[in-house]
């Protein structure tokens, strides 16, 4: 189980989905910046990283599927479930990692800190910056929607790769669902199944506050509250392949941890959305 090689013919899937609620506009952690343009800045840099690593002599090796879903409601509380991606790629739901190499909806000028070591002044480099997703910070969070929504697409997505890795979700929500007890759709959600293992979904709560930060919990033992609580229970237990990275990468997991992270800086955002890839079978 969770042992396949990703290649061109047993594609990946990575599906991330995305509160855009309104109070996605707070800073992250002790921050000034938003939790939404702290999140856009980690997937357009994952999105651009996974770019890379596909690359090769003939281009970008077609080895894995794409989804960016982001969440919200309209004035009137409707729920938005819409792909974040824009440009080529709207109306889109799962797009593959060429397409996304190729075609970004802009390239923006960022300038990039470099020390100079030997020195220890600081350089300011100006550097192009590849961006597939915008921030957004609007309305409600309607989590059980997208959970159902996320289904459907996984659903059908595994129809067509019977053989392939399971699909990764990676949710990165800052509250409580305001469309009900979203358990049972997570759990519905990871129900979901390849020849290779069921669904992994991996939970990203963003604070605003700069508290200790729970990172891969084994056991809901010391979380805070019941939306810790609720993002714990909807997590996968991490495969063994994930487990062992993870503690090569300095986590001091205990067994049964899982795909969790609570009260989230930009810092360990990061290390999050890049563990779930650097894990997986030929993703290295």
């Amino acid at each position: 189980m969770y042992s396949q090689e990703i290649s061109r013919h047993n594609k990946a899937c990575f599906l991330f989905l995305l509160d855009q609620s309104y109070s996605m506009e707070e800073p992250l952690g002790a921050s000034q910046n938003r939790k939404c343009d702290e999140l856009a800045a980690a997937l357009n840099a994952w999105l651009q990283n996974m770019a890379i690593r596909a690359s090769g002599d003939s281009g970008i090796k077609d080895w894995m599927d794409i989804g960016v879903f982001g969440y919200r409601t309209d004035p009137i509380g409707n729920p938005i479930i819409e792909s974040a991606l824009r440009g080529p790629f709207t109306g889109r739901s799962i797009v593959s990692i060429s397409d996304i190499g190729m075609n970004p909806i802009r390239i923006d000028q960022r300038m990039q800190v470099i020390p100079d070591e030997e020195t220890g002044e600081v350089f300011q480099i100006p550097c192009e910056v590849p961006i597939w997703v915008d921030p957004v910070a609007e309305g409600g969070t309607p989590m059980c929607h997208m959970f159902y929504h996320a289904h459907e697409l996984l659903s059908a997505w595994i129809s067509e790769h019977p053989y392939s890795f399971p699909p990764i979700v990676v949710h990165i929500t800052d509250g409580e669902s305001q469309d009900g007890d979203p358990v049972p759709f997570a759990r519905a959600l990871t129900s979901l199944a390849t020849n290779d293992g069921n669904v992994l979904l991996f939970n990203c709560h963003l604070s605003m506050a700069a508290n200790d930060s729970f990172m891969f919990p084994a056991t809901p033992s010391g979380l805070p509250d019941q939306l810790a609580y609720n993002l714990f229970e909807m997590s996968s237990i991490l495969p063994d392949t994930f487990y062992q990275h993870a503690v090569m990468e300095g986590f001091p997991l205990q067994p049964g941890a899982r795909g969790m992270a609570f009260n989230a800086d930009m810092v360990c955002l990061i290390q999050f959305l890049n563990m779930g890839t650097q894990a997986a079978p030929g993703l290295r």
